[in-house]
């Protein structure tokens, strides 16, 4: 992915180049997918399931670790049974994202988008600490539904893996090796 970009459709009489008024359109929709991505960390962090499952298409779809579910009620759902409901008054001060790298090519009312995360947790003497579990990247495809970009499929690959999982993809690896 090399950024945004709106490729010109076959009715533009300039050729090549965009208008201002389309180039100001591009700057837009990479502006407002990015601010979803980071928006997306937000409303999870604070538990706002039903604000993260607005984030996503009426077919919208999420991909990770936790299954690969359909629709905001699905999505709303998978997030109650991970975390429970959040309580009255709830503030996060156990963990949080940071989101990164965040690449996004649009094409009219699609588009696609990479980024990465890391995901921060507190240490045990107190200061955050990533948690290299959850550290990975997330590939996106989104649409423009009513105005407002959406993620129309999200997938959550985790990169770096915990030290029992190293463990257990190094044992694999050598069990393949062996006669």
């Amino acid at each position: 992915m090399t950024g945004a970009s709106s490729a010109p459709d076959a009715a533009d009489s300039g050729g090549p180049h965009l208008t201002l008024e389309k180039r100001l359109r591009a700057i837009e929709d990479e502006r407002e997918i990015r601010d979803l991505v980071i928006r997306y960390a937000q409303l999870l962090d604070a538990r706002d399931h039903r604000g993260y499952a607005a984030l996503f298409a009426r077919e919208g779809r999420w991909t990770g670790q936790m299954g690969d579910v359909v629709g905001p009620a699905a999505i709303e759902a998978m997030l109650l049974e991970a975390f429970g409901p959040t309580p009255a008054g709830f503030r996060n001060t156990a963990d949080f994202h940071i989101m990164s790298n965040i690449l996004v090519e649009v094409d009219g009312d699609r588009a696609r988008a990479e980024s990465r995360l890391v995901y921060f947790v507190r240490g045990e003497g107190s200061p955050p600490a990533p948690m290299p579990c959850r550290a990975g990247r997330y590939h996106d495809e989104l649409v423009r539904e009513e105005g407002k970009w959406r993620f129309a499929h999200r997938r959550v690959i985790a990169e770096i893996p915990t030290l029992e999982d190293a463990a257990r993809a190094r044992a694999e690896q050598e069990e393949g090796e062996r006669p």
